[in-house]
């Protein structure tokens, strides 16, 4: 068959398909890697493309078909660079890990790879995920799919970008202080980044352990859901949407609490976040207010614990060889972490407890938080002011993309932003929900009962000329 812009584009809607024998994973495949080739001139989203090799996998996949327990056999996906997959490099788009190929897949590879998911290639991110720009790269910026000017976030913009222009309908991304959300918040994708320590982090390169997250980006809630259950090695419920959207035992409640982290946002990021809630409310979740104070020291504490964590974790770069092959601002982050003196740490520590104290003691009120996810709108590459409001403009290197994020990878709990708005200048706009520890599943029943109630349907940007 040939498929037209706009068939098959979930991934729930390309496994269906297959299992009624409707569409082929030979055909599923050839659409992705051709979306691929025409959109890296414009976007760069992928530091490796695997046309060959993911053709032979989606044969196979054809030739074994779906079953039971592998219901999105033969469904396209990219991975982000950091994740070692077996004979391709793993640099984490870094200049200093050049030529290092893994010699087995990363145990979240290997689920991807069981599932019988057909793996198109290797998505640009951040090097080394140290920013939240993907701008500094060994293999080039991405850019923005709904404006080329414009930075896509970070540090998985590049997962990010493959799916908000349909080149996969999801991808597999890595959440620090944001990366996951920062990008699908700047792109208007799905990005759910699950409890810390819920999926396995060998076989991927580490920024810091404590705080690093695997998760999926997708194009809807249901898909974010079911790779999630993927990774995790859970049972999958099928169709996924029908059972998240079931009727609860009692009406869920949400809180927005104000403020969050940033005293103001975005005027449009603020009205994306009210109308979310609104949406919510009409689909008959309680929205609650709740009072936000507390946590305005957030990407400070989380540059205390990140910064050390990832100068322990890469102690060749410090070597002046290596070195030479990082660039400045990576470097500046690991020469601030091994700089950091031990009291220094023990206060960040105590102080990252008081964070997990704060998401609990207001998540047993609430089922959920609903936040901002990004403080504005993606800025222009190069970009050093970003206006919030009239007279008000903030520097967008102390109030970045991760400013707000950053809270949840401390306390270690899950969140999920969502594509809830745009901005008169056509960008997406994300809000967040955030969960008690092991909640993924109320944040995506959640989620799925905001995407039915707004008729949400994803958008694709149409290629430039």
């Amino acid at each position: 068959m040939t498929l037209a812009d706009g068939e098959l584009e979930t991934a729930a809607e390309m496994a269906s398909a297959l299992q009624e024998r409707d569409a082929t994973a030979a055909e599923l495949t050839a659409r992705a890697i051709a979306r691929a080739q025409a959109w890296q001139p414009v976007g760069n989203a992928f530091s490796q493309l695997w046309a060959d090799e993911a053709m032979t996998a989606a044969a196979e996949a054809d030739r074994t078909g779906p079953i039971e327990r592998r219901p999105f056999a033969g469904v396209p996906i990219a991975v982000k660079d950091l994740f070692d997959v077996a004979n391709h490099e793993t640099s984490g788009c870094s200049a200093a890990y050049a030529g290092r190929v893994a010699a087995r897949d990363a145990p979240i590879i290997s689920r991807v790879r069981e599932a019988g998911m057909v793996m198109v290639g290797k998505t640009n991110q951040h090097e080394l995920a140290a920013g939240g720009t993907n701008l500094v790269s060994d293999c080039g910026p991405t850019r923005n799919p709904w404006d080329p000017a414009r930075m896509t976030g970070g540090s998985s913009g590049g997962s990010a970008s493959a799916v908000a222009v349909g080149v996969v309908p999801w991808s597999l991304g890595s959440d620090s202080g944001g990366s996951i959300r920062i990008p699908s918040s700047f792109c208007g994708t799905v990005g759910l980044k699950p409890t810390n320590g819920a999926l396995p982090l060998g076989g991927m390169l580490p920024l810091a352990p404590s705080l690093d997250c695997p998760g999926p980006i997708a194009a809807t809630v249901g898909d974010a859901w079911s790779l999630e259950a993927v990774l995790a090695g859970r049972d999958l419920r099928h169709p996924v949407r029908d059972w998240l959207l079931r009727r609860p035992d009692r009406p869920f409640r949400i809180g927005v609490p104000e403020p969050f982290v940033a005293e103001i946002v975005h005027e449009e990021a603020a009205a994306a976040l009210a109308g979310a809630a609104s949406v919510l409310a009409t689909a008959g979740v309680d929205v609650v207010p709740l009072d936000g104070h507390g946590l305005d020291d957030a990407r400070s504490l989380w540059t205390s614990v990140c910064y050390p964590e990832f100068a322990h974790a890469h102690p060749d770069l410090q070597h002046p060889s290596m070195r030479a092959r990082v660039h400045p601002s990576v470097l500046d982050w690991l020469d601030r972490g091994a700089a950091l003196s031990e009291a220094d740490r023990e206060r960040a520590a105590h102080r990252r407890m008081e964070f997990e104290r704060w998401f609990r003691e207001r998540l047993a009120l609430v089922d959920a938080l609903l936040v901002v996810t990004t403080p504005y709108p993606a800025p222009l590459i190069g970009q050093e002011f970003v206006e919030l409001a009239p007279d008000l403009a903030v520097d967008v290197a102390t109030v970045g993309p991760g400013f707000i994020t950053c809270a949840a990878n401390l306390a270690g709990v899950p969140a999920m932003s969502f594509p809830a708005g745009w901005s008169e200048l056509g960008l997406p706009l994300g809000v967040s929900l955030i969960a008690r520890a092991g909640a993924e599943e109320t944040i995506a029943r959640i989620g799925a009962r905001w995407e039915a109630a707004s008729g949400y349907r994803p958008r694709r940007p149409a290629l430039p000329a």
